[in-house]
């Protein structure tokens, strides 16, 4: 998991000088597009933090390019439904996928048999950002920190509970990890998404979630839930108070999501690269970031296609090895 942050952290930084030739060509050569709608599946219910960054870059473009830019919610199954969807469609540039760790680098781990392949179905357009996971539990929840939370769970085996956004997903392996550092087992209680997740937590019906800044930061401020702990290397610059899991005397809980737009398998070059283009003139615009990424918990990450297929081959591998010691099968 540090390995992952660590490489999620450098590619952050690669200036946008460094991004490649074709990713920052202009597309005087490629045929005219769009001349209709556009459509991005997220795999996720509307609301959550890739949801409302995708509305905010969908609307962007729409005026860029002078059609619109519609987000379709297909939430479930860890992405599967959405992916599969976006499988399928016409690889001609009108459908867009926006993908996370499970969709592209876990699932295929997890499952045996999946009605989309992850490597061969999809090109990558851009990764646009990361997330750590925030440790947070519900407002009265008896403790006030990581470590009061691992004595609560020894003291109760199996009653301690914490929600995801389904089976396989980043909060269930980073959970699950958690119970593997520390010895000790947790009841999961899956939910269709995240919003129903924090809904859940910020009414005191399970007792603890980890998830990204963005969905917390409300919930934390208004009092209705409290962060024990961060995933991650450093201290969180909107949580400064929060210790990383780390200073919390719990290691190896270092830990990142990542979300990126995807194209079916065939879609022209220039246009993903269009795309591709685009979308970093958005993400890397201060006022934008401000809204959508940094001002509310997200790390900009900016990948190129090239950039992005090289990350994917890194990431597949590391969650192979997590996956196979965390002994995690979804059949």
């Amino acid at each position: 998991m540090r390995t992952l942050l660590r490489s999620l952290a450098a590619a952050a930084l690669l200036p946008a000088c460094l991004a490649s030739p074709a990713y920052a060509q202009t597309t005087a050569s490629a045929p005219a597009w769009p001349v209709k709608p556009v459509k991005v599946i997220v795999p996720f219910t509307a609301g959550g933090l890739t949801d409302v960054l995708m509305r905010g870059i969908a609307q962007e473009l729409g005026q860029q390019w002078g059609q619109a830019v519609i987000v379709e919610n297909r939430p479930g199954a860890n992405t599967i439904i959405g992916a599969e969807a976006a499988a399928k469609s016409a690889p001609d540039g009108y459908t867009l996928l926006m993908a996370n760790d499970p969709t592209l680098s876990a699932n295929q781990q997890l499952y045996k048999k999946l009605p989309y392949d992850p490597v061969n179905d999809f090109v990558p357009v851009i990764n646009l950002v990361a997330t750590a996971g925030l440790l947070v539990v519900r407002e009265e929840f008896p403790g006030k920190t990581a470590q009061d939370l691992i004595e609560q769970a020894k003291a109760r085996p199996g009653q301690v509970t914490y929600g995801t956004f389904g089976l396989g997903s980043k909060a269930h392996l980073d959970a699950e990890a958690l119970a593997r550092a520390t010895g000790v087992k947790f009841n999961h209680i899956p939910y269709k998404g995240v919003t129903e997740v924090m809904a859940a937590l910020s009414g005191g019906q399970i007792d603890f979630t980890i998830a990204g800044p963005p969905s917390a930061i409300p919930l934390v401020k208004g009092g209705k839930i409290r962060a024990l702990a961060v995933a991650a290397l450093q201290r969180h610059p909107l949580f400064p108070d929060v210790p990383t899991f780390a200073e919390s005397g719990i290691t190896g809980m270092a830990s990142s999501s990542w979300f990126g737009l995807v194209a079916p398998r065939g879609t022209p070059a220039p246009v993903v690269n269009r795309v591709a283009a685009d979308v970093s003139r958005i993400i890397r615009r201060q006022e934008f970031q401000q809204r959508y990424i940094t001002g509310v918990g997200l790390t900009v990450l900016d990948m190129d296609p090239a950039a992005y297929a090289s990350f994917l081959e890194g990431d597949r591998r590391r969650y192979a090895e997590q996956i196979k010691a965390a002994g995690v099968s979804l059949d």
